[in-house]
């Protein structure tokens, strides 16, 4: 049986509901398309423990969840499917009339459309992964190079000699993700495209592109008590365009001591202003040793789930290193799972959630797997990697 290091159960205990996702209204600088926002709700099934989760059907099908039992994981928690937003809210009531409180991923910004309590309260994971609020957070020495303005001002950074590129992202009290509310900016265009699309925003940040020797993702887990628990750290995979695409793990002997102190002190601010469960955040990493913390992440974070498992699949595998991201598959939900088992069995391709699209989005979204593809090296991941595009998945 493979067993997570710690489980959200193991958190928060009895009485609660794991509800990961981001509501409609909410989604504006999030994920993206409804059926990616339905599709990562499965992705923490291995670890929450002996706790209800509320998620799309797409993710609790019959076959998907068969695979991870054969793989090994101990599904102990009792699934609760959604086919549609108005359906979710009408499992929520009906749990919040079971006596259940929610543990949400993302805020409701319409405290009227979200039945019952919640664990943490939405005032507090609204200031805590607001980005205006970082230095709220962060030691100033660990602070990046930042500003805060209204959007409609962002040109004037174009007439500063040597001033990109600059990083400019949403400051929101809805929830961010996924790089939808960043946007790297390397001339006046580039500027003047940002001023666009973040111009709902009342005020956005602006930040040095900062040159970074490693790229983290630090984890922890935040108990009831005060009590701080250091997870981990993962090598964060973003594209040219910041979008975010996944992790490297593996043994790190390189990692900067007093980073890890310093995230204890972020975590334990967090803890004074109301914040319990998983949470994490982006660090970059220069060539000299210095670092500094440019983003924070109140919920589970995208390594999250994959940390807690990879002790107990490192065993398994007898691999040190894996990539951990999300691949879309060519074909239709039946063939991959298929294709999993075969990629399982030769390429130490380890899923932990799958989705199947609804009917009504299989025209715009594909199926697709949560996995880790293991390896002795990075080298050995990449060309596994190829492989599997052999087999559908991308």
């Amino acid at each position: 049986m493979i067993t997570p290091r710690l489980t959200l159960f193991d958190l928060c205990g009895p009485g609660h509901v794991f509800n990961s996702r981001i509501p409609d209204n909410a989604a504006e600088w999030a994920l993206g398309s409804p059926g990616t926002a339905d599709a990562v709700t499965g992705n923490q099934f291995t670890v929450v423990g002996r706790m209800p989760v509320l998620c799309s059907a797409g993710v609790a099908t019959r076959a998907g969840l068969a695979l991870l039992r054969e793989i090994g994981f101990n599904l102990e928690a009792d699934i609760v499917t959604f086919t549609d937003e108005t359906d979710r809210l009408k499992r929520m009531k009906s749990l919040a009339e079971e006596g259940f409180a929610f543990i949400d991923q993302h805020v409701q910004p319409d405290a009227n459309l979200h039945p019952g309590v919640s664990w943490v309260g939405s005032s507090t994971l609204s200031f805590l992964n607001n980005k205006r609020n970082l230095h709220r957070m962060v030691p100033p020495p660990y602070l990046p190079p930042r500003e805060l303005c209204d959007p409609s001002s962002l040109t004037r950074h174009a007439k500063q000699p040597g001033r990109f590129p600059l990083v400019i992202k949403a400051a929101t009290e809805k929830s961010t993700g996924g790089g939808t509310s960043v946007l790297l900016c390397h001339n006046e265009s580039e500027l003047k495209q940002a001023q666009e699309l973040f111009s709902p925003c009342e005020t956005v940040v602006v930040e040095d592109f900062i040159a970074m020797h490693k790229n983290l993702c630090m984890n922890y887990a935040v108990f009831p008590d005060g009590k701080i628990e250091y997870l981990g750290a993962t090598q964060q995979i973003v594209n040219d365009k910041l979008d975010y695409k996944g992790n490297w793990l593996g043994p790190d002997t390189d990692l900067p001591t007093d980073l890890i102190k310093v995230g204890w002190e972020v975590m334990t601010r967090a803890w004074h202003r109301g914040y319990r469960g998983f949470a994490g955040f982006d660090a970059a990493v220069m060539d000299n040793g210095a670092f500094c913390i440019y983003d924070l992440n109140f919920r589970f974070n995208g390594s999250t789930t994959p940390l807690l498992l990879y002790d107990a699949l490192v065993k398994q595998s007898g691999m040190p290193i894996a990539k951990y991201s999300a691949w879309k598959y060519a074909g239709r939900f039946d063939q991959m799972i298929r294709s999993l088992i075969q990629a399982l069995e030769k390429h130490g391709f380890i899923p932990f959630s799958t989705y199947e699209p609804a009917p009504h989005q299989k025209d715009t979204i594909k199926p697709r797997v949560s996995a880790l593809l293991f390896g002795m090296t990075r080298d050995e991941v990449h060309e596994k990697e190829k492989e599997l595009n052999l087999l559908g998945f991308h």
